[in-house]
């Protein structure tokens, strides 16, 4: 018997055995593959928000779905007829744009936008991309159909924003090759670009006219904001807000869910340092809050900071002060620019009007109080006007000035000037 019969008997009589024997205990091995999650979040343990325990939720005040929005009606029902369109015909949305001022929700917007349509959502500051690199680092991540949000768009250099002419129109990007001396063209899937901005005009007219969708979101009201406040705190604390407490900071929220998210979140923060046990509505007390708001050095009266407040003791310096009632002040305006007065604040100049100023500018409610704690009068007037030689305070703004001062004798605004007099 030669060696190679020897093998095979060999091989015969191992295969004849394996297969007479048990082997019930013998699993074949299976490669485990990842689970891949579309637009959802996978936290480090490997279990979806979805799945954590209720005492692990995160404290993201941001809706996931529209019917989770409070206001804005109009804009939802436009965005619901472009997602159904979507769905039906698989054809991307068009680029849109949202503007409104800082915290009205254009970011919970394009991320609900995303949500509803089943797709990838892609979020970048405009100030991470200064180079076409940039930009293609971002862009070649995406799939089909994704949304790619660039919050505060208007922040793009006038290079970048040429570039995304043929993004946008041909879904292609050009990138120079060194080697080769020469630009090679890269072409991507359709997809939707989001901007946010508060500044439209600064976007090049070509940028601007390539947006087929331009949404208007508009500032939220005292209803919109006391059921958005009264919701985070059951779907987040597990506490349902004193209606007065909820009102009480929707008014200070200067009309920004951002800035009512914020107060709430300050509020429980507080609430839940002083209280053992869990925090219960009997805890939620004005006392609580205005301890709160004394802290945060917010003021009582119309929810202003003190960025604000500072801005108005500036502007109403250099204009002329004269009293003409109890409660009225009348005021010479001397125009100021927002250079000059960004340098008296010293604040940057797109802080004030990007910031500041859109508050200001609107008509806010002012209430006076008489000696008894009674309501007296309410105002409503702006506290700023534009005009063309620069920015003038209204007399509404020395009323709020005046308050404050009171307001300092009682133990708020500590180390803050309110003098007003021309030096």
């Amino acid at each position: 018997m030669n060696a190679t019969s020897s093998i095979k008997q060999n091989l015969y009589r191992l295969l004849n055995n394996f297969i007479n024997n048990d082997h019930d205990d013998v699993k074949p091995v299976v490669e485990k593959k990842p689970k891949v999650y579309r637009n959802r979040i996978v936290v480090k343990d490997m279990r979806t928000i979805d799945e954590k325990p209720k005492a692990m939720k995160d404290n993201d005040f941001r809706p996931k779905k529209f019917e989770q929005i409070e206001g804005q009606k109009e804009t939802i029902e436009l965005l619901q007829i472009k997602i159904a369109a979507f769905r039906k015909t698989g054809t991307s949305i068009v680029h849109t744009l949202f503007l409104g001022p800082s915290g009205i929700g254009k970011t919970t917007f394009a991320n609900v936008l995303a949500n509803e349509m089943g797709v990838r959502f892609h979020q970048v500051m405009a100030t991470k991309i200064k180079t076409d690199a940039d930009l293609y680092n971002i862009i070649k991540n995406i799939e089909e159909g994704d949304v790619m949000f660039i919050d505060e768009i208007h922040a793009l250099s006038d290079k970048i924003q040429e570039h995304l002419y043929g993004v946008m129109e041909d879904f292609t990007v050009s990138l120079e090759d060194k080697n080769l001396n020469t630009l090679v063209l890269h072409r991507i899937p359709r997809f939707t670009l989001i901007g946010a901005t508060t500044h439209s005009g600064d976007l090049n007219a070509p940028l601007l006219s390539r947006f087929q969708l331009k949404v208007h979101l508009l500032p939220y009201n005292v209803q919109e904001l006391k059921n958005m406040i009264i919701t985070a705190g059951e779907r987040i604390y597990d506490v349902t807000l004193p209606s007065e407490i909820a009102e009480k900071l929707a008014r200070l929220s200067r009309r920004t869910a951002r800035v009512a998210y914020n107060l709430l979140r300050s509020l429980m923060d507080i609430a839940e340092a002083q209280t053992p046990g869990k925090v219960t509505s009997s805890v939620l007390t004005m006392d609580l809050l205005f301890k709160m708001l004394k802290y945060e050095k917010i003021d009582p009266l119309v929810g202003l900071d003190v960025a604000s407040r500072k801005y108005l003791v500036e502007l109403i310096k250099e204009s002329k002060v004269v009293r003409s009632t109890a409660y009225v002040e009348a005021v010479k305006p001397i125009p100021i620019g927002t250079k000059p007065l960004a340098t008296l604040c010293n604040q940057q100049e797109s802080t004030i009007t990007g910031m500041i100023e859109p508050y200001l500018l609107s008509e806010i409610e002012l209430a006076f109080w008489d000696n008894e704690q009674k309501l007296n009068k309410v105002e409503k007037s702006p506290f700023v006007r534009i005009t063309k030689r620069g920015r003038i305070p209204l007399p509404s703004s020395v009323n709020y000035i005046n308050i404050c001062r009171s307001l300092q004798k009682q133990g708020w605004f500590v180390n803050e000037s309110f003098n007003i007099k021309s030096e």
